[in-house]
């Protein structure tokens, strides 16, 4: 080996050890170095490329990666090409190289996982299971595979399954929080609730100082209707060392509990307390959204409004950010601003088309659309849509509480109680909440 090579291998290996010490600069400049000298050193132009995917710079690292796959086709620049890609938005191009560098003999559990991870970005939740299984297989003491894996099966509506891999999570890393809080959430979606209460409270109790599994078991108590002993156990956790970290989300819950027990002023204040926590660009989309809903009840079309805009400006394109598109112009409408109402009416009706173009499944999308054209008193283009939701499915109860309500605009009192009984039968608990013949 002649000295200019040598002298490139110790700059490749000198600018390693900078990179490992976070010294980019100078490592940037050490690689350079090296492949000046060595324009066929492979490390150098593949460690350029680490170094480049380490600061995020992921369009630079791919040319690297590139680079170093034309001097050798090596299985772990494939994959390191894939792991660009894939932190670059572009999951199709990053299967590609992942699956080449299969084909080059390259085998890791990391792979299999950045594999799943690419098909849940591209919404196909069973390749990603599949993927992510792979990984487990491979190597089963990774906890995040497995944290990973049940939210996979809790969008595919595998919760038996979740709830297994959960237990057996458990079984391995007692210690893992985020295996308790993820069993919790299950129960309390299943509506299991004093099997959630049991559960969080043993988890509670068997880490006493974690606020965040306090959390779980106050809201888990809360959600059976227990709201004075939910209200116990946030006072509770004032007390403890960590509470600050979770203040923000106890907070909340208290303005839950307060809005249930119909409470709505102390609602509206914790309300208001939580979103005075927001730090900078992040802000609390549910206690937004909560507080424009507890503003409506009292007619507090302003406080809706403003936050209603904030959730806009946020532009998450989340279903805080759908609702808020149409609680815009409800408010303006109700402030007496009709020009200024119309306007966006027009506006989020176009947009909700545009979603439902995209995303054809989005039903908020469509129920929002209507409920714009039925706010614009275009009560036939509301009602052919409405028609169009039956047809796509006979289990979406608002479809008859908006069409009773057009009904009632209209004067037809029959036609209101008809599609009320129909909604009544889909969704018993509306008759607690929906006046009969209004909203």
């Amino acid at each position: 080996m002649n000295e200019l090579k040598l002298q490139a291998k110790d700059l490749n290996q000198q600018g390693y050890i900078l990179l490992q010490a976070h010294n980019i600069d100078a490592a940037t400049e050490k690689f350079n170095k090296a492949i000046t000298l060595d324009p066929m050193l492979i490390d150098s132009y593949k460690n350029l490329g680490d170094l480049y995917l380490h600061t995020g710079e992921y369009k630079e690292a791919k040319s690297f990666y590139k680079k170093a796959l034309l001097i050798e086709k090596q299985g772990e620049i494939f994959f390191q090409y894939g792991n660009a890609c894939f932190m670059n938005d572009e999951p199709h191009e990053g299967l590609e190289y992942y699956n080449r560098a299969m084909s080059a003999g390259f085998d890791s559990d990391e792979m299999f996982f950045f594999m799943g991870m690419a098909y849940e970005h591209m919404n196909d939740d069973q390749m990603a299971l599949r993927y992510i299984q792979k990984a487990i297989m491979k190597n089963p003491s990774r906890a995040d595979y497995k944290v990973k894996k049940v939210s996979v099966l809790l969008r595919l509506n595998m919760p038996e399954e979740a709830k297994k891999t959960i237990d057996d999570m458990l079984l391995n890393d007692p210690e893992l929080f985020d295996g308790y809080h993820m069993k919790t959430m299950i129960l309390l979606e299943e509506k299991k609730y004093s099997d959630a209460i049991k559960f969080s409270k043993e988890a509670s109790d068997r880490f006493p100082e974690d606020a965040e599994l306090l959390y779980d078991y106050a809201n888990a108590v809360a959600l059976s209707g227990e709201y004075q002993e939910a209200l116990k156990i946030v006072r509770n956790a004032k007390r403890l060392k960590y509470f600050e970290e979770t203040k923000a989300r106890f907070t909340l819950l208290e303005a839950e509990i307060n809005a249930e027990l119909g409470n709505i002023d102390e609602a509206s204040c914790k309300c208001d307390e939580c979103i005075s926590m927001e730090i900078d660009e992040q802000i609390f989309e549910d206690a937004r959204f909560m507080r424009i809903n507890l503003a409506l009840t009292q007619n507090n079309f302003e406080v809706a409004l403003q936050n209603a805009e904030k959730l806009i400006e946020n532009n998450a394109q989340n279903s805080y950010y759908f609702a808020a598109i149409y609680f815009r112009p409800y408010c303006l409408n109700k402030m007496g601003k009709k020009e200024e109402a119309q306007k966006f009416y027009k506006d989020a009706i176009s947009l909700y088309r545009m979603a439902t173009l995209e995303k054809p499944e989005a039903i908020d999308a469509y129920l929002y659309r209507i409920m714009c054209l039925k706010d614009i008193e275009d009560f036939d283009a509301a009602l052919e849509l409405l028609d169009f939701l039956e047809e796509l499915s006979s289990e979406i109860a608002e479809v008859h509480t908006l069409r009773a309500d057009i009904y009632k605009t209209l004067g037809k009192q029959a036609l209101v109680k008809e599609e009320l009984e129909k909604a009544y039968q889909l969704k018993p608990e509306l008759k607690d909440v929906f006046v009969e013949g209004g909203e």
